[in-house]
């Protein structure tokens, strides 16, 4: 079991997003946003584990004062970048090694393997599952009490950092043609946050 706090999130939500924002609007109005949001400036970026509640508070910022394409634009690009730090940090070669050898199905099911053993640090309280369809339909990762869009209204999914963080890793490390997206989410009245896992 984890010694880390319960209701923390790995820096890298707060870390990759504020990198993404840069990225996209400049380092100007990003500041501006992240401080007022977090506190936090380009050089207080997170080492340790954060609050659930400051990661939602930069994502309720950002929905509120970005438009709707820029919000997910961000929020995507922030996906794609922490993907890359796990492949870069976080996974071990081995793994990555074996996945891309495997049949699709089977490194799906390897790679989630680890994503559920780790969810704390990116999911915090968040109650997340693998459901397996076989036959009957692709997987889905189903995330209860999602921290990024707990208490969010919209009339369209929110969780694009986690569609993005998924999408990057499966087409990388299980199928080039994998798709991820998400299917269900908590902001629009669902019960869960779902993600729609394609791997064939």
């Amino acid at each position: 079991m984890s010694t880390h706090p319960v209701g923390h999130i790995g820096p890298n939500a707060i870390i990759q997003t504020t990198a993404a924002l840069r990225a996209r609007v400049g380092d100007t109005q990003a500041l501006a946003l992240v401080q007022q949001a977090t506190g936090r400036t380009f050089d207080s970026m997170p080492e340790q584990m954060v609050p659930e509640g400051e990661v939602l508070a930069l994502v309720q910022a950002l929905q509120q004062q970005l438009d709707p394409q820029a919000f997910e634009g961000v929020l995507r690009d922030a996906g794609v970048r922490t993907a890359r730090y796990l492949m870069a940090h976080r996974i071990p070669r081995f793994v990555q090694r074996l996945t891309r050898v495997l049949p699709a199905t089977w490194a799906l099911r390897i790679l989630m393997q680890g994503i559920l053993r780790h969810s704390w640090t990116f999911a915090g309280t968040a109650e997340v599952e693998h459901v397996t369809h076989s036959r009957r339909g692709p997987d889905r990762l189903v995330m209860h009490h999602c921290p990024m869009c707990r208490g969010l209204t919209a009339s369209a999914p929110l969780c694009h950092f986690y569609a993005a963080t998924l999408q990057t890793l499966l087409t990388q490390l299980v199928s080039a043609n994998a798709r991820v997206y998400e299917c269900a989410c908590e902001a629009n009245g669902a019960d869960s946050c779902e993600f729609v896992l394609q791997v064939a």
